[in-house]
């Protein structure tokens, strides 16, 4: 019998437009969950392009229900179900990898087909289409680091924000940030690394750095979790 996948665990801490900080914790949390790592292989996928503009569909921030929402850059995180966890070709082809996106108004988990199929149309104008980064969830956790000076905006006058300082700049956070500290994962923290989220996982440049992963086109990750590949 093929496991089932896991549900989002109740703790689950979310934060609008953090979305690599809300996977970053739930890959945590699924690495320390034996239950969780001794089936399944854990994977963080990056979605993005040159020019930061991917579209996809099914999303909770969508303005019309089949509207795309066009994102800068998205983040994700897929289960596949190691190959002795099914005794069988049969039970390792059927439903082996789920997606966990957190913004999706499809299923939380969704199949992978069902999410690639639902969420990126392969019919798309070039400039709205999709490149995967794909990290294993160990070396995520380990290397990732940000500062969330990305999410920073310039206020040139901030009366409205503070009435004695109208003639100071300022910055201000396009959307709260979280709760808790900026994540700045153990090795990256050994090397003194406190933001690499844009320069080595948001930019879709064709690397070779194990420790940030592997970049794939639609076609090419497509194949990665059908075809059962281990890189």
């Amino acid at each position: 019998m093929v496991p089932t996948p896991p549900p989002l665990p109740p703790e689950s801490i979310y934060t609008s437009c953090y979305c690599e900080e809300n996977i970053y914790l739930l890959c945590q949390n699924f690495l320390q969950n034996p239950s969780v790592n001794s089936l399944w292989e854990i994977f963080v996928m990056f979605i993005s392009n040159t020019d930061k503009t991917v579209a996809l569909w099914h999303q909770k921030a969508a303005h019309l229900p089949h509207s795309p929402v066009i994102w800068d850059y998205h983040v994700i995180l897929i289960l596949r179900l190691r190959r002795n966890a099914a005794t069988t070709i049969t039970e390792y082809s059927a439903k082996r990898s789920w997606a966990y996106d957190l913004d999706t108004s499809l299923d939380l988990p969704c199949t992978w087909e069902e999410y690639l199929g639902f969420t990126f149309p392969e019919d798309l104008v070039p400039a709205y289409q999709s490149r995967f980064r794909l990290i294993h969830g160990e070396l995520y956790i380990q290397n990732f680091a940000s500062d969330r000076s990305h999410m920073l905006r310039r206020v040139e006058n901030v009366a409205e924000f503070a009435s004695n300082t109208a003639d100071a700049e300022d910055f201000v956070y396009s959307s709260p940030p979280p709760p808790y500290p900026p994540i700045h994962g153990p090795s990256a923290a050994e090397r003194g690394t406190t933001n690499n989220l844009m320069e080595r996982y948001v930019a879709m440049l064709d690397d070779s750095e194990d420790l940030y992963g592997c970049v794939r086109d639609r076609s090419g990750i497509s194949r990665f979790f059908e075809g059962g590949d281990v890189d």
